[in-house]
C-alpha cells in the first residue's frame, strides 16, 4: 500500500526560479538532504533524474523570453523516497513510454534525458491541471531499478 504524504518524511521542499544556473545548487542541496537517510545509497541516480528533469521543465515548459518557478518537494518513507516538481509552463511534450534507447546514430539531441529519467526511476507520473505541470519520481529503496 502506497504511503499517504502524511506518512511520508519530508526531506527537501523549496520554490526557486526555473533557471539552468540554480540546478547544480539544487541537486547538491537535495543529495546533502538525503545524505542521512538510507536514501544517501541513490546519489548518483538521483542527480542525474534530477538534472535532467529541471532542464526538462527549463527547456520545455519556461521556453522563450522570461523564466518562472519551480516547487521541489522531497519526500521519503522506509521503503521509497520521491520527488515532485511542480512548474506553471507549458504542457509536457509528448513522452515515449518506451525504455528503448536513443539510436547514438541520430543528430536529433531529443529523447535522452526522458530515456535516462525512465530508466533510473521505479515509476514516473506525469500530469496537467488547472495551467500546473506535476511531475513525480519514484525511487524504490530495496529494489532502485525496475524490470
Amino acid at each position: 500500500m502506497r504511503p499517504t504524504k502524511a506518512e511520508r518524511t519530508v526531506l527537501y521542499h523549496q520554490c526557486l526560479p526555473a533557471l539552468d544556473g540554480v540546478t547544480p545548487d539544487l541537486v547538491d542541496a537535495v543529495c546533502t538532504a538525503l545524505s542521512a537517510t538510507p536514501a544517501t545509497l541513490l546519489d548518483g541516480d538521483v542527480r542525474i533524474v534530477l538534472t535532467e528533469a529541471v532542464n526538462n521543465i527549463v527547456e520545455h515548459a519556461y521556453a522563450g523570453p522570461g523564466f518562472g518557478a519551480l516547487v521541489i518537494r522531497v519526500t521519503c518513507t522506509g521503503h521509497a523516497l520521491w520527488i515532485d516538481l511542480t512548474d506553471w509552463g507549458h504542457p509536457y511534450p509528448p513522452i515515449c513510454d518506451s525504455v528503448t534507447s536513443p539510436d547514438p546514430l541520430d543528430l536529433n539531441e531529443g529523447g535522452y534525458g526522458s530515456f535516462l529519467i525512465r530508466t533510473l526511476v521505479s515509476a514516473l507520473h506525469r500530469s496537467r491541471k488547472h495551467g500546473t505541470n506535476r511531475l513525480t519520481l519514484q525511487f524504490d529503496l530495496q529494489n532502485p531499478h525496475p524490470g
